[in-house]
């Protein structure tokens, strides 16, 4: 009696536990999923629906995560070519399925191939969904059904108007390409100008007035005394140019080119004045003698071709107040 009591017990409590683990299997997530239809044609569209049925808890612990429902591409695992697909809805699960949320994701799916497809089961995360049978029957066609003949070229004719709206993209485009090439030519003009003027002045600000470079050369050709070195022809050579440029930028006389007879033809009708004139013209060919004959001159010719042209210099500089 004992034994009897102790065996109706345990059954009792095994009884209990059973309930209990039925009742914690249904409360757990699970997936349905389900076709529109059964029987499609070729080419007609089948929407697929899968259901996701979550506590909240599975929800927030990421089992139903992106990864956990079917990676579909272009087509199927059983070969049905992927129309469109929504993305995964979240909804308020009904109150009759025990859950909290209802996960819920549709694609729309065709086939040109006739016959019976199956779609088998997928994972969803932990769950397995069942399979699906559909067939694809081909179109029904007319037993003297026929190919359509190809329709005729249909010539159309755009008004002026029609022609306007169809081209007035190519405008557009061409307007605003021409209004870019104009803009970048005005800024390249005007940065241009602004760099020249720019140059231009900078230039002007570091060149020496004429009777300042000329002295700058002739009073070192003096202090240096090269004539007493050897090198007589260097320092006639140099002194004459210098010359020669001062009478050019000061005068306009043309003479950095010219031979002394040239100079000496041109400067009567120059604005040099007259008492320098044959002071001036003696000094070239006396410089013209050591340059080309090579002559020799004194110590004291050499002082005083240079010194004349420094008096020259001197004597016909612009003043300060005429210059600016």
């Amino acid at each position: 009696m004992f034994f009897m009591r102790g065996s109706e017990i345990t059954r009792h409590h095994c009884l209990h536990a059973l309930v209990l683990v039925l009742i914690s299997l249904s409360l757990q997530g699970q997936v349905q999923w389900s076709v529109d239809t059964t029987q499609i044609q070729w080419g007609e569209p089948l929407q697929l629906t899968a259901e996701w049925f979550l506590s909240m808890e599975e929800l927030q612990s990421g089992v139903a995560d992106s990864m956990s429902w079917p990676m579909w591409q272009d087509t199927t695992t059983s070969g049905f070519e992927i129309l469109a697909s929504s993305p995964i809805d979240t909804l308020a699960a009904p109150m009759e399925s025990g859950m909290d949320i209802l996960l819920k994701k549709t694609w729309m799916l065709t086939s040109w191939d006739s016959g019976f497809v199956v779609i088998p089961p997928e994972s969803f995360g932990p769950h397995e969904t069942s399979p699906l049978l559909i067939r694809v029957v081909t179109p029904l066609l007319a037993e003297d059904a026929q190919p359509m003949p190809p329709n005729d070229i249909v010539a159309v004719k755009w008004n002026l108007w029609e022609r306007i709206q169809r081209a007035w993209p190519a405008f557009v485009i061409l307007a605003l390409l021409l209004g870019f090439w104009l803009l970048g030519r005005l800024i390249w003009r005007t940065w241009f100008a602004s760099q020249g003027q720019k140059q231009k002045s900078v230039s002007e600000a570091h060149v020496e007035p004429p009777h300042i470079l000329a002295l700058k050369i002739l009073n070192g050709l003096k202090l240096e005394k090269g004539w007493m070195k050897g090198r007589a022809k260097e320092v006639q050579t140099q002194a004459s140019m210098a010359l020669r440029h001062y009478l050019e930028r000061r005068f306009g006389l043309p003479a950095a080119e010219r031979t002394t007879e040239d100079i000496a033809a041109l400067m009567p009708t120059s604005e040099v004045p007259e008492a320098w004139q044959p002071r001036l013209i003696q000094a070239l060919n006396q410089a013209d003698a050591v340059k080309f004959a090579k002559g020799h001159l004194s110590a004291r010719t050499h002082l005083a071709i240079i010194e004349a042209y420094i008096d020259f210099v001197l004597d016909t500089q612009i003043a300060e107040d005429e210059a600016s």
